[in-house]
C-alpha cells in the first residue's frame, strides 16, 4: 500500500534531479537527501497526514530514513547518472525505502483514518 504513496514521491524527486542528460553520484545523492523529506513532510501529503507528528519531526524521520537507504544502497548507484532513467530507477528505489523505514519507525504514531489505508488518496 505504501509502496505506491512513495513511487509518486520517488519519482517527483527523481524529476526534480533530472534537468541535467547526467548528475554525478555525490550530487544526486545530496539532491535525494534533501529532496525526499521535503515531498514527505508537505502539509497534505500522507506521511503528515496519516502520522501525529509535527513537521519538524516528519522531516527528522525521513531525512533519517533517506540516509539509511542511500547508505544501504549506495554500491547500487553509479558514479555518474543517466537522467531521468536512472534517476527514475533509484529515486523509487531509496523513496519505498525511506518510506518503509518512516513507516516502522513511527507505526504507534499513524492514524487510524480509513483514508490513510487506501492508496488511491495519496497519488
Amino acid at each position: 500500500m505504501y509502496a505506491m504513496r512513495i513511487g509518486l514521491a520517488a519519482i517527483l524527486c527523481a524529476c526534480a534531479l533530472a534537468e541535467a542528460a547526467t548528475v554525478d553520484k555525490k550530487t544526486w545523492m545530496d539532491g535525494m537527501a534533501t529532496a525526499v523529506p521535503t515531498l514527505f513532510c508537505a502539509p497534505k501529503q500522507y506521511f503528515r497526514q496519516c502520522f501525529a507528528v509535527s513537521a519538524a519531526e516528519c522531516e527528522e524521520t525521513s531525512a533519517s530514513a533517506v540516509r539509511v537507504c542511500l547508505n544501504k544502497n549506495k554500491d547500487q548507484i553509479p558514479d555518474v547518472l543517466n537522467q531521468p532513467q536512472d534517476g527514475q530507477r533509484l529515486g523509487t528505489i531509496i523513496g519505498h525505502c525511506a518510506g518503509v523505514n518512516y513507516e516502522i519507525v513511527l507505526m504507534k504514531k499513524r492514524s487510524t483514518d480509513p483514508k490513510c489505508n487506501d492508496p488511491n488518496n495519496w497519488r
